[in-house]
């Protein structure tokens, strides 16, 4: 049972390492998660920019849907407490479920670098349309309309919906080129063995010698 658990909540890489390296890779992206959400930032005119879906996605592509969820869920409440700011509980949960998200699109069976780029943009669109432009656009609606409806000025959610995104978008593209850029760098030198597996197939009808010419 803890067997299959282990497989399905987490990456084969993740779930091979022993349980104080697993912690240890956990607690890293976890204190990651925090320094993003609460101290690392680059402010622009009209907004601010964060790397929190950075992390989120790493944490989740590279260790898992389980430990994605805890790098987003505890990198938030813990930055909550260490610097308390506009950030509302329920973020945290969205961003758990960012990194859920990435884990689990990470275990659909592609393999190759184009397997491995193909998960990853599949992972950043759809938790922008899920998380950036649904769920976390919902939550602010909700939480300005209950405690700031000044804020709102009568405005729907449709209306406020495209002013957010317009600021909104520009960040998470920062955040997923960032992550397209890193992931290259991990495919490219295969450092730490994260996509070991993906990289390690061989070609269709390539003899043995040929084939680990090709990936080596």
């Amino acid at each position: 049972m803890v067997s299959f658990l282990s497989k399905v909540f987490s990456t084969k890489f993740f779930s091979s390492l022993t349980v104080s390296k697993k912690v240890a890779y956990l607690s890293l992206f976890i204190a990651m998660s925090v320094v993003v959400n609460s101290f690392l930032e680059i402010s622009m005119a009209s907004t601010k920019i964060t790397f929190t879906y950075f992390v989120c996605f790493f944490g989740g592509f590279l260790l898992g849907p389980l430990p994605g969820f805890l790098v987003g869920f505890l990198g938030d409440g813990i930055g909550f407490l260490l610097k308390p700011q506009d950030v509302y509980w329920f973020y945290g949960l969205t961003l758990g479920l960012f990194g859920m998200i990435a884990g689990f699109i990470r275990k659909i069976p592609l393999q190759g670098r184009g397997g491995v780029f193909g998960k990853a943009v599949a992972a950043l669109l759809v938790n922008y349309l899920l998380i950036t432009c649904l769920v976390n656009s919902l939550v602010n609606y909700s939480y300005l309309a209950v405690f700031s409806p000044g804020i709102l000025n009568g405005r729907t959610f449709w209306v406020y919906l495209w002013g957010r995104l317009a600021v909104q978008t520009v960040v998470y593209a920062v955040n997923a080129a960032s992550a397209v850029a890193v992931l290259s760098l991990f495919v490219g030198s295969r450092a730490l063995g994260f996509f070991k597996d993906e990289l390690s197939v061989r070609m269709a009808g390539a003899p043995p010698q040929a084939a680990a010419t090709k990936i080596s």
